[in-house]
């Protein structure tokens, strides 16, 4: 009792502060640190005896949440009696009960008034639920609570390695003993780095190889593995950690969201199509087929580890038959409705597509965005293409996706009202735009792998160590930097959007090609001649590196003991496409060929600015102005290079080379 009065004495304290200058104070730090410590080896039994005592109840008096609704009472029900899903069990926010459950705990978690209850919550999760359900309702509460949103959690792939790591990584991993290394040394399949400088060196905040860094990581024995072969030719991009979380996130950030807006359907659906795009030109870089994807009937995959030992499967004849059956009904459905100009909706009301924005609640009903809406009942055993975390890893994913695409182009393309011609600016030509070298290269990187360590390592005499970490060296696609400057001319000054896609230079088709937004933007262009200049540091949508889940322990102990200020600036939004992932490789011996597509619209003055980045879309999401996103290939082109988008003098056409070195020791 006595442990306990004391942490409600500091929980009566403990407020979310930020010093001025985004420096975490010490009530910031007791969080994160908190925080790293509940989810160090979420898969493993907790052993913290006083987040164990913290945990032993579940807050359930009203009176300590804002809202105490339905969903909370379910959820309590069902574990009063059993009903929740069993801690070994895999878990996949897909499959609609997990679902519902994971609604459950969320509320408990999202409603609390004060930290203190949302503490005892966090630790009675982590005890009695299963690790997954309690993970993804716990990154839901820090993507969506405006005071809680500065705490750092550790990526996906840092808590799980093992859902993105091949299976005789995480078990050569799970075989390092400390203790044995500490007494025998010689393991032959680690090396101990002294003083390594992880890389990459440059990360969000600055903060490797720095004198803060090397005091941060002075106690800390790092041993490095390197990366097993490639099993797909693609690899490099198929089972790359940050291509595979950002559809995660996305969809995580997308899940809980009450009010799923139209807008919010159309960025999923443009999120989608952007994926598929710059899969396709990595495709066509490799010199494989991409205008028209098949399907794969013996999908081969390295093996993973999902959950509790469990392997991922690749797609089974039942999901295979689930989905082709799905699309097949929905091809008949849009093709029954552009033929009637009606639908017939879920509640039996039938609706006229052609009358005012009828169209809008057919694209809603028609194309549903949220995982509940998608679920099937293989969804209950892991398999590559089923779980959010491994999706993007399955090829057959990504024919999936251009089947459902082009009917959602199809049916947008009918029924969507024609595009304004005072989007077209005149007095306006691009003449030219000069580029840059485009180069890709191999970067190396250091994985954190420390959560397939087992737990024991990291407890001593009842306290939380981290004496030693397990990094793993990959080799990553990356591109250096580059500009670009548009030359503009103009007979008078106004506002304008300028859009700039990559694409390939092949067919004859603009509808087969994959277009990929690199960059958009608002300026001002003056009567004359313009330079506008753009770096790729500088285009939106895009995220950087970030400090490992070993690196953000050590140093909030640094700043806890005062010797280091923490700063708030440090973490990456989950949202945000990793940018060194914005070109397709390079080419070797000769270069890469493709085209990069130009195109300028005028400003109306309806920007809008959301906060989509970090996963958080309670303000709607960012555009510059209300053409669809996408523009102008949200839908099909009626005849391609004679379409008023895709010629006259506010667009350009201009042919690039992409070259690839090789950095490689």
């Amino acid at each position: 009792m006595r442990l306990l009065g004391l942490l409600l004495l500091i929980a009566a304290t403990l407020c979310l502060q930020i010093l001025a200058g985004g420096i975490g104070n010490r009530y910031y730090l007791e969080k994160e640190q908190f925080l790293i410590e509940i989810l160090h080896h979420v898969h493993e039994p907790l052993l913290n005896d006083q987040w164990r005592l913290l945990g032993e109840q579940l807050v359930t008096d009203k009176d300590q949440y804002v809202v105490f609704n339905d969903r909370m009472t379910t959820f309590l029900e069902a574990f009063n009696v059993g009903k929740l899903l069993n801690q070994k069990a895999y878990y996949n926010p897909l499959y609609e009960d997990h679902y519902q459950q994971t609604l459950g705990l969320y509320n408990f978690f999202y409603n609390t008034r004060d930290w203190y209850t949302l503490w005892q919550n966090i630790c009675w999760a982590r005890l009695h639920m299963n690790p997954g359900l309690f993970v993804q309702a716990l990154t839901q509460v820090l993507l969506k609570r405006d005071d809680y949103q500065p705490l750092i959690m550790p990526k996906i792939y840092e808590l799980w390695p093992e859902s993105f790591l091949d299976m005789r990584t995480v078990r050569e991993a799970r075989n390092l003993n400390f203790a044995n290394w500490i007494r025998y040394g010689n393991m032959t399949d680690f090396e101990e780095v002294h003083r390594q400088e992880m890389e990459p060196i440059k990360v969000d905040g600055d903060l490797r190889n720095t004198p803060e860094w090397f005091k941060a990581m002075a106690d800390v024995t790092i041993f490095r593995m390197k990366q097993k072969p490639r099993g797909n030719k693609l690899g490099y991009l198929l089972e790359d950690v940050d291509w595979l979380a950002y559809w995660y996130y996305l969809n995580t950030g997308i899940n809980l969201v009450e009010d799923k807006t139209d807008q919010l359907q159309e960025w999923w659906y443009y999120q989608l199509d952007q994926i598929l795009a710059r899969y396709k030109l990595e495709r066509y870089g490799q010199q494989m087929a991409y205008e028209k994807l098949r399907l794969i009937q013996d999908e081969r995959n390295s093996q993973l580890i999902s959950w509790q030992n469990l392997r991922f499967a690749t797609e089974d004849t039942e999901t295979t038959r689930s989905i082709n059956e799905y699309l097949e009904v929905l091809e008949s459905t849009v093709d029954e409705a552009i033929a009637s100009h009606s639908l017939l909706l879920k509640n039996g009301t039938s609706i006229d597509l052609s009358v005012n924005s009828n169209w809008l609640i057919g694209l809603k009903e028609l194309f549903p965005f949220e995982w509940t809406q998608l679920q099937m009942e293989t969804a209950k055993q892991p398999q590559l293409l089923l779980d959010p975390r491994t999706s993007l890893r399955s090829e057959n994913f990504y024919y999936y996706a251009d089947r459902l695409l082009q009917i959602y182009h199809w049916y947008r393309g009918h029924f969507q009202p024609s595009t304004q011609r005072s989007f077209v600016p005149t007095n306006l030509k691009i003449n030219d735009v000069e580029i840059s070298p485009l180069i890709t290269f191999d970067q190396p990187v250091d994985l954190d792998l420390s959560n397939l360590l087992h737990t024991r390592h990291f407890h001593l005499a009842g306290q939380f160590l981290w004496p030693f970490t397990l990094q793993q060296r990959q080799f990553r696609l990356q591109q250096k930097d580059f500009t670009y400057i548009l030359k503009v001319s103009s007979n008078i000054t106004k506002s304008t959007i300028f859009r700039i896609f990559l694409t390939t230079p092949e067919g004859k088709s603009l509808n087969r090609q994959p277009f990929y937004l690199l960059d958009s933007f608002l300026t001002m262009i003056y009567q004359g001649d313009n330079r506008i200049k753009r770096d790729s540091m500088d285009f939106k949508g895009f995220v950087g590196d970030h400090i490992s889940l070993t690196e953000l322990n050590q140093f909030v102990n640094l700043a806890q003991n005062e010797e280091f200020d923490f700063p708030l600036n440090i973490s990456t939004a989950n949202c945000g496409f990793p940018r060194r992932l914005i070109l397709p490789r390079g080419g070797g011996g000769n270069p890469l060929k493709m085209r990069l597509f130009v195109v300028a619209t005028n400003y109306d003055f309806k920007a809008q600015q959301g906060n989509e980045l970090d996963c958080d879309f309670s303000k709607g999401i960012s555009r510059w102005d209300e053409l669809p996103l996408g523009y102008p290939f949200e839908r099909f082109l009626e005849e391609d290079h004679r379409a008023e988008e895709v010629s006259g003098d506010h667009v350009l056409w201009k042919d690039v080379e992409i070259w690839h070195e090789d950095h490689l020791a």
